[in-house]
């Protein structure tokens, strides 16, 4: 189809100052973000007092010219762009940043205001403002994703329907560098609205063709006719008082999009290394990452999944994703590849049938090797429909899949700094979503989570969360999601009246156990023991991993899952966030990041915990009746030692659950503990010596019965309640003489007949 042509030329001022100037010796006095685009929330435009003149909460900056020495950012949700500058390119995407998002380095080409970039007609009479947060309504402009075509990137629009496709890139001509936005729109019978920039910042305006220059809402706006065929807009953006070029050529997004270019053609090798233990049941194999690499890319590991050859896609939370060969029985050889880059905190990933997806905070990624040449060129927006907003943790984290192919993630509220509190909410807070297997439809499963690192899924469909301790959440707690279920934070219920009680999760969890939880897995493997079809939950905080003991009740006349956790002898390098299962081998990798409060000793890991095939020697399986609890071992236990009722301690007690951060344990005899202080963010908090306090209940073991096979014992517990958290310890022999040594962790929300 043959194209007209309109070319637009947009005169601009600088709106501030110069540039910070370099440190000593040249070296930038702002670290700058590397790669050809980033995407988070940015700002253009930064003032002498700080504040930014436009910000994008969901941005894509792009690194304009040979030298690199402009850019151009683009605020997805409204799809305008929030600006153009030249000096360098934006400050670094930093782990845990509280609250500085990444801004231009140098001085403003052009800004615009809060106002859609595109309206679906060219005789629109408003910019629609941005209302609230996340994307335009269906119906007007949406973002569709991106593609990489090397030097240069074609951003891609829907707009009422009719695509869009964007490029920009520097121009010389009457030797002025100036900044050009190419756009082809696809045939429409309104036409367009473009929005070009604020009106302040407009010094000339020239059109020519099927378009005309107008005001509206304070920018100046080009009215695009509609017609049967391609329309291609050029529009300059030149500096106050250079001459209008007589002519210039640009690149055409249509012949970009035709166009890949490799841009990390490297590899970075490393050896694994294999546990030596010995006469364990599961040891921990180490796959090292490529933490010396040509892109000087940071290796926090965030999230994973396996492609169907047995390759590991991995992604970090500063935006990178990975691919890793070589990932079998030895490790010998593990070779790295760069996949894609500048995605914002990806903290989930999953493969769907060969294919790579994405969770970032501004939404799911589909990521698309489209020539094969082992890159991401084409970045699909495949829901973008989450809320953003400038709060530093609100973090998306995990991605899941159910048996009919629909996507899963969660969303953490937004806390303050210093961790007690919230800031402003938006509807999407808290939140566990659900995404339609095309992407279309998201709708919220469940409400009231606090900042849950890590979600599970069941091959049947059973949702799992993890949560960790801060307002309203006394201590980590792990859910058995229900739809509709309310977990906690009444701030987060997004209901017209806040609950005033909440659902229970299947157990709370010591500090000591679990100070931060990670997400959970399911067993699929047979070659993993006797865990078949069980769950299995990571601890971030204290770099673990646990098995999971549930038990199904009836609570306040509904259905209610409760039990607890054993401990495996394993320890990870890193905060462990995301299990998964290799296919090919069956064993179990997990990875994770050294970002918030853990144990972790690295920034990163990539660890299998490998099934040897030795005894396990563990509790199975936990139910609590009302005259005591039955526990089931992976083996027969020495009699003598299990029938003494002196080699199990038992301890009950309880939290309270309100408004301050964390809870003291208190006494399960207790009915209600206040919190005694006023916090400096004017909240209730608990005292240093009320969060001292260690008020357990000792709870007597008057009767041990063990069962035929040896492998079961029943504790007798005359004054066993309902509690908030117990611990059961355990200091047995095997039958064949093995020391077992341990604890179970556990809740008891109600007490069936035996």
């Amino acid at each position: 189809m043959r194209s007209s042509l309109v070319a637009l030329f947009l005169s601009a001022g600088l709106l501030f100052g110069q540039a910070k100037k370099p440190a000593k010796k040249g070296a930038p006095a702002v670290a700058e973000a590397p790669g050809q685009w980033i995407l988070g929330t940015i700002g253009v435009g930064k003032q002498k007092d700080g504040s930014i003149d436009s910000t994008g909460l969901k941005g894509l900056a792009v690194r304009l010219g040979d030298d690199g020495k402009k850019g151009l950012a683009y605020d997805l949700d409204l799809c305008r762009p929030i600006g153009a500058w030249a000096g360098r390119f934006t400050t670094e995407m930093n782990l845990m940043s509280r609250g500085d998002y990444p801004t231009a380095i140098g001085e403003a080409i052009f800004v615009t205001g809060d106002v859609a970039g595109f309206e679906p007609d060219a005789a629109a009479i408003a910019l629609s403002v941005r209302k609230g947060y996340g994307p335009s309504p269906a119906g007007m402009a949406r973002f569709t994703g991106f593609h990489n075509a090397g030097r240069q990137v074609v951003v891609q629009w829907k707009v009422g329907g009719v695509r869009v496709d964007e490029t920009a890139e520097v121009i010389t001509a009457n030797e002025v560098q100036f900044v050009v936005r190419t756009l082809e729109i696809a045939p429409s019978a309104k036409g367009l609205t473009v929005m070009l920039g604020k009106s302040a910042d407009a010094a000339r305006i020239v059109t020519t063709g099927a378009s005309k220059v107008d005001q509206l809402e304070g920018h100046a706006v080009a009215r695009i006719a509609g017609s049967g065929e391609i329309t291609t807009v050029r529009i300059a953006y030149l500096p106050a008082g250079v001459p209008l070029p007589q002519s210039f050529e640009t690149e055409l997004p249509s012949k970009l999009l035709k166009s890949t270019k490799q841009l990390w053609p490297e590899t970075v090798e490393t050896a694994g290394e294999l546990s030596t233990k010995q006469g364990e049941a599961y040891v921990v194999d180490k796959i090292k990452l490529p933490e010396a690499n040509p892109w000087k890319a940071p290796m926090f590991t965030s999230g994973f999944d396996f492609l169907p050859d047995g390759r590991a896609v991995i992604c970090t939370f500063h935006g990178d994703v990975f691919i890793a060969s070589g990932v079998d029985a030895r490790l010998a050889n593990v070779t790295w590849r760069r996949f894609a880059a500048g995605l914002y905190h990806p903290l989930g990933l999953k493969v769907v049938r060969g294919e790579i997806y994405v969770t970032c905070r501004d939404g799911i990624w589909k990521l698309r090797d489209t020539d094969g040449d082992g890159e991401c060129d084409t970045y699909e927006a495949f829901n973008f429909d989450v809320m953003v907003t400038k709060n530093f943790h609100e973090f998306v984290f995990d991605l899941q899949t159910d048996p009919a192919g629909n996507f899963y993630f969660i969303k953490a509220g937004p806390v303050r700094k210093g961790g007690r509190g919230f800031d402003e909410i938006c509807d999407h807070h808290g939140s566990l979503f659900k995404v339609s297997p095309d992407g279309k439809k998201l709708e919220v499963i469940a409400t009231g989570f606090r900042a849950p690192n890590g979600i599970g899924v069941s091959p049947t469909g059973q949702i799992t969360t993890g949560d960790n301790e801060g307002t309203w959440t006394p201590v980590c707690r792990l859910n058995w999601v229900q739809p509709g279920g309310f977990y906690g934070v009444p701030p987060l219920a997004h209901r017209a009246t806040e609950p005033a009680d909440y659902d229970r999760p299947l157990c709370w969890f010591p500090k000591d156990v679990d100070n931060s939880s990670g997400g959970q897995v399911w067993v699929t493997s047979d070659k993993w023991g006797p865990w078949k079809n069980r769950l299995l939950h990571l601890s971030y905080g204290t770099c673990s991993l646990y098995g999971v003991l549930p038990q199904e009740v009836t609570f306040k006349g509904q259905p209610q899952m409760q039990g607890g956790v054993v401990r495996f002898n394993v320890n990870f390098d890193s905060g462990a966030m995301r299990a998964r299962f290799n296919p090919l081998d069956g064993q179990l990798y997990v990875t994770g990041l050294r970002g918030w409060q853990t144990t972790a000793t690295h920034n990163g890991c990539f660890q299998r915990v490998r099934c040897t095939g030795d005894a396990v020697r563990l509790p199975l399986n936990m139910k609590a009746t009302a005259k005591g609890v039955r526990i089931e071992f992976d083996c027969a236990l020495d009699a003598r030692l299990a029938l003494d009722a002196g080699n199990w301690n038992i301890e009950a007690w309880n939290y309270v659950w309100s408004s301050a951060y964390g809870s003291p344990d208190i006494s399960t005899l207790e009915q209600k503990v206040a919190a005694s202080e006023l916090g400096n963010d004017g909240k209730m908090q608990f005292s240093k010596e009320q969060m001292a306090e260690r008020k357990h209940d000792p709870l007597n073991v008057k009767s041990v019965t063990l069962s035929a096979d040896g492998r079961s014992v029943f504790l007798e517990i005359p004054d066993l309640r309902p509690a908030m958290q117990m611990r059961i310890k355990y200091d047995l022999k095997s039958a064949d003489g093995v020391e077992l040594r341990g604890q179970i962790i556990n809740t008891i929300h109600a007490l069936p007949e035996a």
